[in-house]
């Protein structure tokens, strides 16, 4: 071979030579499609945060802004305590008595209990000889107004 034929060899590119270059064209451009999407989606959270941040901002203010005019109506003495209504409890004991508490501000202010009705039922754990005292024992009835009524 001669130059002039070696120079032309090496000036023209071959099938090879374009099959790589070829696919490093779509690599770049899947870079800069993925480039182009990233920021897209750092922009778009960079946005909201900055809103998130100006709302908060904006709270802030407003939270500051009823403290100083409660604080300032502490001084006055115009603040009335925030009235808070009762709250009654009733709960069932063990042995049938209703306990009924009431409380305001976390405080018990009355509480009661009422005992139940008792009613005679056979003792199945009374032996057969023993006297009739004991085949019968006395055990809470519950009744469903006692749980409506409380009073």
């Amino acid at each position: 071979m001669t130059d002039t034929s070696l120079r032309t060899q090496n000036r023209m590119p071959d099938a090879a030579s374009l099959s790589e270059t070829a696919p490093r064209a779509a690599r770049q451009e899947k870079k800069s499609d993925v480039t182009k999407t990233y920021a897209e989606i750092l922009a778009g959270k960079l946005a909201s945060i900055k809103d998130d941040l100006e709302r908060m901002e904006k709270e802030r203010e407003d939270i500051e802004d009823i403290d100083t005019l409660r604080r300032d109506a502490e001084e006055r003495g115009t603040l009335r305590p925030a009235a808070e209504t009762p709250e009654t409890i009733r709960r069932v004991m063990g042995d049938g008595t209703i306990l009924v508490m009431t409380t305001e501000n976390g405080k018990i202010v009355d509480q009661y209990r009422k005992k139940p009705r008792l009613v005679p039922v056979s003792n199945a754990a009374a032996p057969p000889n023993a006297p009739t005292s004991e085949k019968v024992k006395m055990e809470p009835a519950q009744n469903l107004l006692d749980f409506l009524n409380f009073a």
